[in-house]
């Protein structure tokens, strides 16, 4: 990495992002606006922002639902959740059903306990009518709630976002990826880059944010992150492909509570 360190040099920026998801776009966004940094960085992996996980996940806004296990994290969420569709009203989703089935065996929390907690989180729940309960089975589904759950548009979020980063005035580079972070001189620090095949080249910058998701650790350097981690989570899904039934058309989000959270979109 010597010679990365003496790689060309870009004009210096007060704050560079590294990730262009929607949290890292978000932050640049908040960083040109709300704290008034002149330059602040964008660069992005693929040839697109928001075209990894921010496009491949549920697209869900939670509501808190998913963490009965989790008071702190199910109330950010309840709290924060409103903030979000009042932000990008545009991209939001709500012309569906979204309903909360919870099994009888493995499940971390019975039907009792899941309609209790969302009553202490404000989050709004009913049981659902029959003919939605009809849907499961009853030897294996304790009950069924229906919920407020919004989803996403990833393309239109993403179009939203670059339309902010652009007001902003904030910098995007695409298909470039960040590939070190160096201590530099006067507090400041030097962060190398690449596009495309093209030879690396050095931006000094005050502040760094990476927001790679799962690149977090992939960085060289000064700053190499948490190094080998001893174990890995992988998250398995699987696309069900078939006729649906007709009832089943308005129901875009199913979530089963489980041993292990299996959820449906």
């Amino acid at each position: 990495m010597t010679a990365a360190r003496n790689s060309a040099q870009d004009a210096p920026v007060d704050a560079l992002v590294i990730g262009g998801g929607f949290y890292g776009a978000a932050i640049a966004v908040y960083l040109a606006r709300q704290r008034g940094l002149k330059r602040v960085l964008l660069v992005e992996r693929e040839a697109a922002l928001l075209a990894r996980a921010s496009h491949r996940n549920q697209a869900r806004v939670h509501n808190g639902y998913h963490y009965p296990r989790s008071l702190t994290t199910a109330y950010r969420s309840r709290v924060n959740s409103p903030k979000f569709v009042q932000r990008w009203p545009q991209a939001i989703q709500r012309d569906f059903t979204a309903l909360y089935a919870i099994a009888r065996r493995n499940s971390k929390v019975t039907a009792r306990q899941f309609e209790r907690f969302c009553r202490d989180i404000g989050a709004p729940i009913q049981p659902a009518d029959a003919a939605l309960c009809a849907l499961f089975e009853p030897r294996l589904i304790e009950n069924v709630f229906l919920v407020e759950e919004y989803a996403f548009d990833a393309t239109r979020l993403a179009q939203q976002v670059k339309r902010e980063l652009h007001q902003a005035g904030a910098l995007i580079q695409l298909e470039t990826r960040a590939m070190a972070v160096f201590r530099g001189g006067n507090r400041r620090l030097r962060v190398v880059l690449q596009t495309g095949n093209r030879d690396e080249r050095a931006v000094d910058c005050a502040y760094v944010f990476n927001c790679a998701y799962s690149g977090l650790n992939q960085l060289k350097g000064d700053f190499p992150g948490a190094g080998s981690i001893p174990c890995h989570m992988f998250d398995i899904r699987r696309m069900c492909t078939g006729r649906m039934k007709p009832a089943l058309t308005l129901i875009r989000r199913l979530t089963v509570m489980s041993g292990q959270r299996a959820s449906t979109v």
